[in-house]
């Protein structure tokens, strides 16, 4: 990760997202999207990024219009946390000649659930993210032995 930009606390556990685009122009829905999971409370905004493979052993990154952002309701929280070595390790598994917004995020509800955990004296030793495909393939799998 960059180095942090305007953070004026600690974070709690971060996530990377990466979302292929179909162009290399970010989309109003994707940012409704992302909008509704911080009016949910779910989520806050780090930093966005769009990065560009134009070819296997070349990337582009530029960052997210502030302008475009801000209008759309959100706000970035740590613009800058996110490296360029952050971007190169995702940019390699994008499709040559394809587009990719990188968002990292932080997931405020586990900041919630630890803080409280920490005042009554508890601590969370580990977390593991699981994705999705891999969560759904064991599921459908116990699903199939039943």
């Amino acid at each position: 990760m960059g180095e942090m930009v305007g953070v004026t606390r600690a974070l709690g556990d971060v996530e990377f997202f990466v979302v292929r685009l179909g162009s290399d122009h970010l989309r109003p829905s994707v940012l409704e999207a992302l909008l509704r999971q911080v009016e949910a409370g779910t989520v806050r905004v780090l930093d966005v990024l769009l990065i560009r493979r134009p070819t296997a052993h070349e990337f582009s990154l530029r960052e997210v219009d502030s302008d475009e952002f801000t209008l759309a309701g959100l706000e970035l929280h740590a613009r800058g946390i996110v490296s360029e070595d952050d971007v190169r390790h995702f940019a390699t598994a994008l499709p040559v000649s394809s587009s990719a917004l990188l968002i990292l995020v932080e997931p405020t509800w586990a900041e919630q659930f630890s803080a409280e955990l920490t005042f009554n004296g508890d601590i969370i030793l580990a977390t593991q993210f699981v994705p999705a495909s891999v969560a759904n393939t064991v599921l459908g799998s116990t699903l199939d032995r039943r």
